[in-house]
């Protein structure tokens, strides 16, 4: 074994003087958005090993078409019998892969640590699913650049015009949502809030466009709560966050305006982003009695598919 926790490693906690009976935690990004965007798909006690979900084809082409996909196809002759219309599925699959993190902690740091051992083993273990969460939340922020819909210029900050067609595309591409949601890299945040208090676009001077046609409205925190929402943009969402990825060789960050999971977006087949699970955050405990340590451990099986293209604009500007 290697790397395990003990009193040299974790001085901070085991101290020959007294000190206060907490740990502080270390600054981070803030985990979550994968589950609160993406719907779920449940495959926790059954056999499959991935979800496959089958997807309608259209027969009667497609949104924006200016109805060619129905101007004449559908139209009767009486006394003539109709022509049949195939109806017909394809498939995306979403595969669960495993994700863990595992801790060797000494009997040394229990037995001296200014936390109580049933405290110091809540701690790790809290710890523990706040970096499993994190892994989580950056793979899933890696599909937006998937996503075939883009907004944006490379090596150009964000412009609120941008935000307003990552909007209106997934409109035009026939999506039914009763909410979308931004996901910024925080670059993008910080351009997009210096573009609404600039002066050829400020609220002050155009107090109806932002307050009507933008929809802007700052959160209670302004972004410094969990959520990490900034601000309402057309009254949906944005969420700010570090964990994107970037593109065009690092000049740029991923951003993305999705249609996140809500009872209405689901039955309307409009969710942008799947999760199938198959094992939950699960915490596990062995003693190495040679060792004189525990081996902690805290694994998941989770995995993330892109679901409806069209239902997602990727925003890329300047990083």
């Amino acid at each position: 074994m290697a790397s395990e926790t003990t009193t040299s490693t974790y001085t901070g906690a085991v101290n020959a003087s007294l000190v206060q009976a907490f740990i502080q935690p270390a600054l981070s990004e803030s985990p979550g958005v994968a589950l609160r965007m993406c719907r779920e798909i449940n495959l926790i006690g059954q056999k499959a090993t991935a979800a496959k979900i089958a997807t309608e084809t259209p027969n009667w082409g497609s949104p924006n078409d200016d109805g060619a996909g129905v101007d004449t196809e559908f139209d009767a002759t009486q006394g003539t019998a109709l022509g049949n219309t195939a109806f017909s599925a394809g498939s995306y699959t979403c595969t669960p892969t495993e994700y863990g993190v595992a801790a060797g902690l000494t009997d040394n740091v229990s037995e001296d640590s200014v936390l109580d051992a049933g405290e110091l083993l809540a701690f790790i273990q809290n710890r523990m699913l706040h970096i499993l969460t994190l892994a989580w939340d950056d793979d899933y922020l890696a599909l937006l650049v998937s996503l075939s819909n883009v907004v944006g210029v490379s090596g150009s900050d964000l412009t609120i015009a941008q935000m307003l067609a990552a909007q209106q595309g997934i409109r035009v591409r026939g999506a039914l949502a009763d909410g979308l949601a931004y996901i910024l890299d925080n670059q993008q945040a910080s351009d997009l809030e210096s573009a609404l208090i600039a002066t050829s676009t400020s609220m002050a001077s155009f107090a109806p466009s932002a307050d009507r046609l933008i929809g802007y409205n700052p959160s209670v925190n302004n972004g410094m709560g969990a959520d990490r929402m900034i601000m309402q943009f057309r009254g949906y969402p944005v969420v700010a966050t570090g964990l994107t990825d970037t593109a065009n060789a690092g000049a740029d960050v991923v951003g993305a305006c999705v249609v996140p999971s809500s009872p209405a977006n689901d039955n309307a087949g409009s969710t942008t982003h799947v999760y199938a699970i198959k094992r939950l955050p699960t915490f596990e405990m062995q003693r190495q009695a040679k060792g004189r340590l525990w081996d902690l451990v805290m694994t998941s099986r989770i995995g993330f598919a892109e679901a409806v293209d069209g239902a997602g604009t990727s925003i890329v500007t300047d990083a």
